[in-house]
C-alpha cells in the first residue's frame, strides 16, 4: 500500500524523471524513444502496467509478466545506438504485478533510435514529454559525451607570445581586484602560459600557440561568436512591450560581467539605512546574487545554439534568461538543491582565477538565502527547454532626494542627507550637482573607477576625470594608492 500510495502521488505528475506505460505491443517506439530521452538526460525510471489517462494500475498477470519484461528490456537493448542496458525489476502494487525500467543517464551520448538515425532519432525529456532534440542539443550531447566541453575545442588561429602576456596581465588585475582581503591579495599568483595550456583556453603544437573557444571568449568573442553578448533592458510595466532603455554588453565576456553589473546598479533603487550612527547604502536588490546569476549564465550557457544572455528589469523583478538547458545529467530540482555541472570548463577554471565564480554549489541556495535575507519572494528558476532563466522579484520602495530609502529608516536617512548637503553647500558654495553626486557615489563605494562613475552618474568619463580633480583642489576628495589599485577618500566637511 505503502508503494500504491507514492505512485499515486506521482500520478498528475508525470516529469522529467518519471514515466508512465499501459503497455502495448504495437507502441513500442514510444517507450524506446523515453528510454532514449532518460539516456541522453539525467537517467528514469519507465512504470510499465499504470495506465496514465485516467490514471490506473493496469498490472500484468502472473502468467505473462516475465514474457512482457524480457520484450521490454529487447525492444530497448536492440533498437537503441549506443546499446541501453536497462535495469528491469517486478514489484507487486495492491495485488497487481508491474514491470519498472530503471534507465541510467548514458556516458556514449548521443543515444538514438536505430531505425532513424541521430538526426532524426535523438530524444530529450522536457518536463513530462519526450521530443526530438534539436540540431544544437545534439552537437552539445555529442560534445558531453566525448567526455570534452565546447569551449575547450581547438581552432586553428595562432596566439602570439604578446597576446598570452595580455591576457595573463588582464586575468591577474582582475583576481587583484576582486581579493577579499589583503592577505589574499598578497598570495594571489599571477598568471602563465602554463595554466592556460592546463585549463585548455590554448595548445600548444610544434612549438607554437593556438587558440580554442575558450581564448576567443575571452579575447575577442564577436570575431567568431556574434551571440556572444548580453543583451541589457529595462522595461516599463510587467512586460516587454515598452523599452525604457537598453544596451549591450559585448567583448570578453568577463568585461561583459561588468558592464551588466554597471547597467542593473543604474537601473535599480538604492537605499539606505542607519547602523550605530553610520548610513550604509544598500540595494534594493542582493548584488551578489545578481553578480552570481549573471556570472553562471555566461559560463554555462550554450554557445552553440543562437540567442543571447538577456538581463531584463521590470518593475516587478530582475529575469536573466541564458540560451541553453542545464547540464542533461542533472535534474532542475538537483540544480536548485546545489548541485552543478559546469557546461564551458575552461571558462569556469578562468573564471574561478578572477574569482568570479568558485565553482558554482552553492550558488542557487545562497541565491535564495539572500532572497529571504531582503524579504523578497523566492527566486523563481524554470528550465525553458531551450533556455535557462532565473527571477529575482521585487519589492516597493520609498523615494528620497537620491533615489530611495526603506521605509522604516526614512526619516533618519533624509536628515543624514539633508545635514551632508547643507554641510558641503556652507563650505563652498562653488559645488555642483556633478560634484555632489560624484562625491556621493564615491562616500558609498570608495572603489570606484572613473568608468564606472561615468555609468552610475551618467556623464561622460572626461567630466568625470574634471570633476574630481576639482574635488581634490577643494580638499573634499583625497586619492589613496595607485591609479589602478587604489581607493578615494570622501572628505567630508564638518558642520
Amino acid at each position: 500500500m505503502d508503494k500504491l500510495k507514492k505512485l499515486k502521488d506521482l500520478k498528475n505528475c508525470e516529469h522529467q524523471r518519471i514515466a508512465f506505460h499501459e503497455y502495448r505491443s504495437f507502441d513500442q517506439d514510444q517507450y524506446v524513444k523515453t528510454a532514449i530521452a532518460f539516456a541522453n538526460g539525467s537517467g528514469g525510471k519507465i512504470f510499465f502496467g499504470i495506465k496514465n489517462d485516467p490514471w490506473e494500475v493496469i498490472g500484468f498477470s502472473s502468467d505473462e509478466i516475465l514474457s512482457k519484461l524480457d520484450t521490454i528490456a529487447k525492444n530497448i537493448y536492440d533498437h537503441c545506438e549506443p546499446t541501453i542496458v536497462p535495469i528491469m525489476t517486478i514489484e507487486e502494487i495492491d495485488g497487481k504485478n508491474i514491470i519498472t525500467a530503471t534507465i541510467r543517464s548514458g556516458m556514449d551520448k548521443p543515444y538514438y533510435l536505430k531505425n532513424i538515425g541521430l538526426r532524426e532519432g535523438t530524444y530529450i525529456r522536457v518536463a513530462s514529454e519526450t521530443r526530438n532534440a534539436d540540431p544544437y542539443i545534439i552537437q552539445e550531447l555529442l560534445i558531453e559525451g566525448s567526455v570534452k566541453s565546447f569551449d575547450s575545442i581547438r581552432l586553428d588561429n595562432e596566439v602570439t607570445e604578446t597576446e598570452i602576456n595580455q591576457l595573463c596581465n588582464r586575468m591577474y588585475q582582475h583576481a587583484l581586484e576582486y581579493c577579499q582581503s589583503e592577505e589574499q591579495r598578497a598570495s594571489q599568483k599571477k598568471l602563465t602560459v602554463n595554466q592556460l595550456l592546463d585549463w585548455k583556453v590554448l595548445y600548444k603544437d610544434q612549438g607554437k600557440y593556438y587558440s580554442t573557444n575558450a581564448w576567443e571568449l575571452l579575447t575577442n568573442p564577436n570575431k567568431l561568436f556574434s551571440d556572444a553578448i548580453i543583451q541589457l533592458a529595462v522595461f516599463k510595466g510587467n512586460t516587454r512591450a515598452v523599452f525604457l532603455d537598453r544596451k549591450i554588453a559585448d567583448g570578453p565576456i568577463d568585461q561583459q560581467i561588468e558592464e551588466a553589473m554597471l547597467f542593473v546598479q543604474r537601473n535599480i533603487r538604492m537605499g539606505s539605512r542607519i547602523e550605530k550612527l553610520c548610513r550604509l547604502d544598500i540595494y534594493e536588490l542582493p548584488l551578489n546574487s545578481i553578480r552570481a546569476m549573471i556570472s553562471w549564465a555566461v559560463c554555462n550557457r550554450s554557445y552553440i545554439t543562437s540567442g543571447s544572455i538577456q538581463v531584463a528589469v521590470y518593475d516587478n523583478r530582475l529575469e536573466i534568461t541564458s540560451p541553453g538547458s542545464i547540464t542533461s545529467s542533472i535534474t532542475l530540482d538537483e540544480f536548485i538543491e546545489g548541485r552543478s555541472l559546469v557546461k564551458n570548463k575552461a571558462i569556469s577554471a578562468a573564471f574561478n582565477y578572477m574569482h568570479i565564480i568558485d565553482h558554482w554549489g552553492s550558488g542557487i541556495p545562497q541565491i535564495i538565502k539572500e532572497s529571504k535575507d531582503y524579504g523578497l519572494k523566492d527566486p523563481e528558476i524554470k528550465a525553458l527547454g531551450d533556455a535557462f532563466r532565473i527571477c529575482l522579484f521585487r519589492k516597493p520602495f520609498d523615494f528620497d532626494s537620491y533615489g530611495v530609502t526603506l521605509p522604516k529608516f526614512k526619516n533618519a536617512i533624509s536628515q543624514t542627507i539633508n545635514d551632508t548637503n547643507k554641510s558641503l553647500n556652507d563650505t563652498n558654495e562653488f559645488i555642483n550637482d556633478n560634484e555632489k553626486r560624484i562625491l556621493h557615489l564615491l562616500q558609498n563605494n570608495p572603489l570606484l573607477t572613473q568608468k564606472e562613475l561615468s555609468e552610475l552618474a551618467q556623464i561622460s568619463t572626461s567630466t568625470v576625470k574634471r570633476t574630481t580633480i576639482s574635488l581634490q583642489k577643494k580638499k573634499l576628495l583625497q586619492r589613496k594608492g595607485s591609479q589602478k589599485q587604489g581607493e578615494w577618500i570622501v572628505l567630508l566637511p564638518t558642520a
